[in-house]
């Protein structure tokens, strides 16, 4: 049984949709596959399942074979993908006081794992592992991980002091870990982990100030799907109305929501599926009131929509839900 702890915040992806968008992959294709849905990436609770993440890490496998895209995602991120957990990195006075910020705010990303920073004679380490078990291959998203720790010891600009170790086999993933991390690597090492010159834990950090477009990149897309939610029984739902009302252009909305995979277009229907769910589901309300609440001028147009997302009617959908519901009806997720 999974720990419902053990979770991911949905701005860890964001590098995942560019890598993917880079390379001429739809992110929400991928992300469908792994059953992460926008409305999951940007729920109000703000956290995903990791066994859906480790799914994620597996489906980039699938796709892109032997190049370890973990590897190469954590080594394009950027440290202001990852909110206040990057800027506090980035603003620390000295290597170590940068080293240590991550350590301690890690549950800012991610619930369930582990982060330390201790030092032996020649070195610092900054070593990661999950907690629990999971059903999933962790891999891609442990080398994932330890890629974006590397940008925190790059802060002090002596790539030549920073090393990593694996606690696996090289096999045949070498030569690509060594593009990423270096030559100074190690396997079937005792631990995953960040390995630093102690020499360099005092260089004083040049301030690295994030530009405001960059300090939060989940706060457009979340803030979206809650205004969505409340005008869809009373606005036509288009990006020139919408953008707006989150001190935005059009078009930086939308460049914002492509830097996840989206659209636009694609975020709404996907709140609209999410609401409509819930709504047959827990409400007993007539086609008329359903179709209202979702912003459908006609009930033949919300079903015609339910159908295409489900295969079903909104009634047979509800029958299922009474019969497959120890309660009768399901709670609201």
């Amino acid at each position: 049984m999974q720990d419902a702890s053990f979770t991911h915040n949905p701005r860890t992806l964001l590098p995942i949709a560019r890598y993917l968008r880079e390379r001429g992959v739809s992110p929400r294709e991928v992300f469908k596959r792994a059953e992460i849905s926008p409305s999951d990436m940007f729920h109000e609770s703000g956290w995903l399942p990791r066994e859906l993440c480790f799914k994620l890490g597996l489906e980039l496998e699938a796709i892109f074979g032997d190049r370890l895209p973990g590897a190469e995602i954590g080594h394009q991120a950027r440290l202001t993908d990852f909110g206040l957990w990057g800027q506090t990195a980035m603003g620390a006075a000295t290597l170590e006081d940068a080293c240590r910020t991550a350590c301690a705010s890690v549950e800012l990303l991610l619930q369930g794992a582990e982060l330390h920073f201790r030092l032996t004679e020649r070195h610092a380490l900054l070593t990661f592992a999950y907690a629990g078990r999971s059903n999933y291959d962790p891999r891609q998203h442990i080398i994932g991980t330890l890629a974006v720790l590397r940008h925190v010891a790059l802060l002090a600009g002596i790539p030549e002091a920073v090393g990593a170790r694996f606690a696996f086999s090289s096999g045949r993933y070498g030569d690509c870990l060594e593009s990423v991390f270096g030559p100074s690597i190690e396997f079937d090492s005792a631990f995953d982990g960040i390995v630093i010159d102690r020499d360099i834990l005092t260089h004083r950090l040049r301030s690295k100030t994030a530009r405001p477009d960059d300090l939060d990149p989940l706060q457009a897309p979340a803030l979206l799907a809650d205004i969505v939610k409340t005008a869809l029984p009373y606005d036509s739902v288009t990006l020139d109305r919408i953008a707006p009302r989150l001190g935005l252009s059009s078009r930086t909305l939308q460049r914002r929501l492509h830097d996840w995979g989206f659209s636009f277009e694609e975020m709404v229907d996907d709140i609209r599926r999410t609401t409509a769910l819930h709504l047959v589901r827990s409400e007993n309300l007539s086609g008329m009131e359903l179709a209202f609440s979702l912003g459908y001028s006609d009930p033949a147009h919300f079903v015609r929509a339910f159908r295409r997302w489900t295969n079903m009617t909104p009634g047979d959908y509800r029958q299922q839900a009474l019969q497959t519901s120890p309660n009768g009806i399901e709670s609201p997720s």
